[in-house]
């Protein structure tokens, strides 16, 4: 189960602009056990949503994202784990003017709490606790459509239900994110005054969100799948996108879907491979993403 459960981690883990599945996931790593992991994924997207709707830009092209995720979990105890992730990502257009972005993203890590852990009688329901802390590891452009990250530092709590019955499992959990002001490198033409900081002009907000995800699927020795649904709401005022420009103070949202699946090669050693897709967003892109990695078990 080891595997498995760093599986989730990778499969659950944010990539590129769009936040993904959240950090962590119902499923305890145990004291003193470790699992690290190499991670590919590729997302694109033709289409994006201003305010929430459908637009096309062919001066844009396809947008399209790649990054390669390295993954590790420690278990500091039984009922607390230590996740860290680091991305490195790279994003072109396919189309226009704008120039690629590469280079390491945000750092993020979270330490998870499995606060109750119930037995029902052949079953049993967990309610854990996460607090996790994200920071950008160099300075990047933000406000373009090829942005690599959002540029915040960013305070993440959530609390989750995880109920597991033989091998089936359902997982709820519900998080805010809080998103901390970030300094832009040019003049902006385009912004609500209401996101911007009074004491600097170059200083704005990047709206907060609430995140809600559901996750089902099985998980035993011998493999892992899934299915999941996610919603990603802005939680305070923000702008949406102008002219085929993307802003920091963009109130960003979106429902996404998607299933992964996770063989074992050997005991130390499997791969997993995940798709998703989005059904409907907000000032972000109608994105479909494919990733796949290497699981190590310690």
């Amino acid at each position: 189960m080891r595997l498995i459960q760093l599986t989730i981690l990778i499969l659950t883990t944010s990539f590129g602009l769009v936040h993904g599945q959240g950090l962590v996931d119902g499923f305890m790593k145990g004291e003193h056990k470790a699992s690290f992991a190499v991670s590919y994924a590729q997302e694109a997207y033709d289409t994006y949503y201003v305010g929430k709707t459908e637009t096309r830009n062919p001066n844009l092209g396809t947008i399209s994202t790649k990054s390669l995720n390295l993954y590790g979990v420690y278990g500091l105890g039984y009922d607390l784990d230590l996740i860290v992730s680091v991305p490195y990502v790279h994003t072109e257009a396919s189309a226009g003017y704008w120039q690629k972005q590469e280079g390491f993203q945000d750092l993020a890590a979270a330490l998870r709490w499995e606060a109750y852990d119930y037995k029902i009688g052949s079953a049993r329901l967990s309610w854990l606790f996460s607090v996790g802390y994200s920071l950008p590891l160099q300075h990047y452009v933000i406000d373009a459509p090829v942005a690599i990250g959002h540029g915040s530092r960013n305070l993440d709590g959530r609390t989750l239900l995880h109920f597991k019955a033989g091998g089936f499992f359902l997982t709820g959990q519900l998080g805010y994110i809080r998103r901390g002001q970030v300094t832009l490198d040019r003049v902006a033409n385009y912004y609500d005054p209401s996101n911007l900081n009074p004491n600097s002009g170059s200083i704005v907000n990047v709206p907060d969100v609430t995140d809600a995800i559901v996750r089902g699927g099985f998980a035993t020795k011998h493999f892992y799948v899934d299915g999941w649904v996610q919603r990603q709401t802005p939680y305070n005022k923000g702008t949406d996108i102008g002219p085929g420009i993307p802003f920091p103070t963009n109130a960003v949202g979106f429902t996404r879907t998607g299933a992964n699946l996770f063989l074992p090669i050997v005991k130390k050693l499997g791969i997993n491979a995940g798709y998703s897709t989005t059904l409907s967003g907000q000032n972000v892109g109608k994105a479909t993403r494919v990733s796949g990695g290497i699981v190590i078990g310690i």
